[in-house]
């Protein structure tokens, strides 16, 4: 069985977590950008007995941005058949039609931490998820609220990993945190003021060089 699907089935099934909420709907307002919101043929054995031993518990990916929690969340809710995807900021961007760096760039860090707890809280009231999370999202306290009701996945690749992967203009760009500066020390730097919250996960999935998302969900 893949790696990181044998972690979380022997989690699941070691009921390291607290039982479904049951009775809920998935929301199918919130995942309307998702390109994972329906089933498709990549579903697995390994997959479909996950998502059995869940019992509609939610997926949360945590870790630092260029982690790989978009492109590895939906590869997972593909293989897991009957969990849907959804990334929490392109639901944050969809619902008040800006970007992320323009939250940040207009009205700072503060209130788009705001915004951010207000998605979780919403999404926490759905099943069948696997969502994809902002890199600070650990970092208050009232979205572990959010976070305790699955399972918490840390994506962690190293700091050489992220910086290649960021460094063009392109996603540099698109990073608020990475505005100025060296992007390896700023990196670094923010790796270190997360590591402790980061490692509060239930599961950790260490990623080595250039793996890529197929790689990690698989």
């Amino acid at each position: 069985m893949p790696k990181a699907l044998q972690l979380l089935l022997g989690l699941a099934t070691a009921s390291a977590f607290t039982g479904p909420r049951r009775g809920v709907q998935r929301p199918s307002q919130l995942i309307r950008r998702s390109s994972a919101a329906e089933p498709e043929s990549r579903t697995t054995t390994a997959g479909r007995e996950l998502a059995e031993a869940l019992q509609n518990v939610n997926l949360y990916l945590i870790g630092m941005m260029g982690s790989g929690k978009t492109s590895v969340g939906e590869l997972v809710s593909r293989q897991l058949g009957s969990y849907t995807f959804l990334d929490t900021d392109a639901t944050l961007e969809a619902a008040t039609k800006r970007t992320v760096a323009d939250i940040f760039e207009k009205d700072g860090e503060a209130a788009f931490r705001e915004l951010e707890g207000s998605i979780m809280e919403q999404v926490a009231a759905y099943v069948r998820l696997v969502v994809a999370t902002g890199g600070g999202v650990v970092t208050r306290q009232q979205n572990w609220a959010s976070l305790r009701q699955g399972i918490v996945v840390w994506l962690d690749p190293d700091v050489e990993t992220l910086t290649a992967r960021l460094s063009s203009g392109d996603e540099a760009g698109k990073r608020p945190l990475l505005q100025q500066g060296d992007v390896g020390a700023t990196l670094s730097a923010t790796l270190e003021k997360r590591r402790e919250f980061y490692e509060q996960c239930d599961v950790r999935v260490s990623i080595q060089g250039e793996e890529n998302a197929s790689d990690t969900a698989a």
